[in-house]
């Protein structure tokens, strides 16, 4: 049976594209992308001292396990997202998380949805 994780990634507004690439080079079929906004604790200082608040989108993403853990890494990787104020990116599993239809996500990964193409995604 396959297993499916939720992939969750905060970057930049600039790095936007290359993690929605690297995403679907991994086998993701459709992003949810959401604006965000982050604050950095420390406060990271900008032009003349001022805090800086930068524009983020926040991307999630059902996948199998095993891609979705294969895509974290390398968003972390390519984006250097392990150093400071870069974003994060992680995953959970949806074996049972509540109000989500785990039984359809395992069918549509099951039926090979999963594999890489451009088909259309009804989970993404």
């Amino acid at each position: 049976m396959t297993k499916a994780n939720l992939l969750i990634a905060v970057v930049s507004d600039q790095l936007e594209e290359r993690a929605v690439a690297i995403i679907r080079e991994e086998g993701g079929g459709g992003v949810t992308i959401l604006p965000a906004r982050g604050l950095n604790f420390p406060e990271h200082k900008s032009f003349f001292g001022l805090g800086y608040r930068g524009l983020e989108k926040i991307l999630l993403c059902v996948l199998d396990a095993s891609r979705a853990e294969h895509a974290v890494e390398r968003l972390n990787r390519e984006l250097d997202l392990l150093q400071p104020f870069q974003g994060l990116a992680f995953c959970f599993k949806l074996d049972e998380t509540g109000g989500i239809d785990v039984a359809a996500i395992r069918r549509y990964l099951e039926a090979g949805a999963h594999k890489k193409s451009n088909d259309a995604d009804p989970v993404g």
